[in-house]
């Protein structure tokens, strides 16, 4: 049965490229080449377009001086650093395979838990343009990702037999202003292992010249079932991890809300250069809307690069 349930995934995604491949067609110029990816919450918040692009992105994220425990407050402080390499590839304007979770973790506290570093689960999957105007500017999409436990348990990766992510996300434009959001669910394989979560995250830019974009973007992450983990963090942390860490926390719905803020902006640092469509650079500062104590971080800095081709 659990073999069964590891190549799932795999099964599925197959299935996806089958359903959704046909018909490719390539060379028309993209109406929705001047709207911007989002910035935060890099896993599951993506653009609803289905274009071709590598994103790099770093997250530099401050510690909360103390964490809510079932021992008290726990000091904690320091900070966790990730580097990531995402990937999609689109066959076309509605549909495209996406590789949305990899790279590497860094976690340094300067209290109670000791520094580890190590890889970070990887997860991939696809992207079906449900409702596509360009007349409009006005597009939802939806969207299917696998997570794979390959990852080091060093930095609460690995646990589990991995989850799938199905998400719904829209995208329209008015005028200068973009508007974009997401809905999704996190449903893990193993139930003890990992948190069932509902996400959701919502993006607002406007076009302040051709090639920068001011942002505002909000975060939230709701537990929906709490996991049941015997590891030392999972056993006593009354919340869940954010978008990267899913700690599979047995006291996760003590605290199952979790809230982010964040502003920043884009900037196109050049458009059509030979094969490569345009280069943006992304930045944003993040804070908790919740109480900081009640998650993994303070603050965070994102700073990414998305190369379209």
């Amino acid at each position: 049965m659990k073999g069964t349930i590891r190549k799932l995934p795999l099964i599925m995604l197959a299935a996806g490229v089958v359903i959704f491949a046909a018909g490719i067609c390539t060379g028309a110029e993209d109406p929705f080449a001047r709207f911007i990816k989002p910035v935060t919450n890099p896993v599951y918040f993506d653009e609803a377009q289905n274009r071709s692009y590598v994103h790099v992105v770093n997250g530099y994220q401050d510690l909360p001086k103390r964490i809510s425990t079932k021992l008290g407050r726990v000091p904690l402080n320091g900070h966790l650093n990730f580097t990531a390499v995402r990937a999609t590839y689109a066959f076309n304007e509605k549909f495209s395979l996406i590789a949305a979770k990899d790279g590497y973790i860094d976690f340094k506290p300067e209290h109670s838990l000791q520094h580890d570093s190590g890889w970070g689960d990887i997860a991939a999957g696809f992207k079906y343009a449900l409702y596509y105007c360009p007349q409009e500017e006005f597009i939802v999409s939806g969207k299917m990702l696998f997570e794979f436990s390959q990852g080091s348990r060093d930095v609460f990766q690995g646990n589990g037999d991995g989850n799938a992510a199905p998400s719904v996300t829209f995208l329209k434009g008015c005028d200068k202003w973009q508007f974009m959001g997401t809905l999704g669910m996190i449903i893990p394989f193993n139930a003890k292992q990992e948190s069932m979560e509902i996400y959701q995250s919502y993006h607002v830019s406007y076009a302040l010249t051709p090639r920068l974009f001011p942002l505002i973007e909000l975060n939230h992450f709701c537990v929906a079932r709490q996991a049941g983990r015997d590891e030392l963090v999972a056993s006593i942390a009354k919340f869940e991890g954010g978008d990267v860490i899913n700690l599979g926390s047995k006291h996760g719905l003590e605290n199952r809300n979790f809230v982010t803020m964040a502003a920043g902006f884009r900037y196109r640092v050049f458009e059509q250069a030979g094969v490569f469509k345009n280069l943006d650079l992304g930045f944003a500062y993040e804070l908790p809307l919740t109480n900081p104590n009640d998650g993994l971080m303070d603050d965070r800095y994102t700073v990414d690069l998305v190369l379209h081709f």
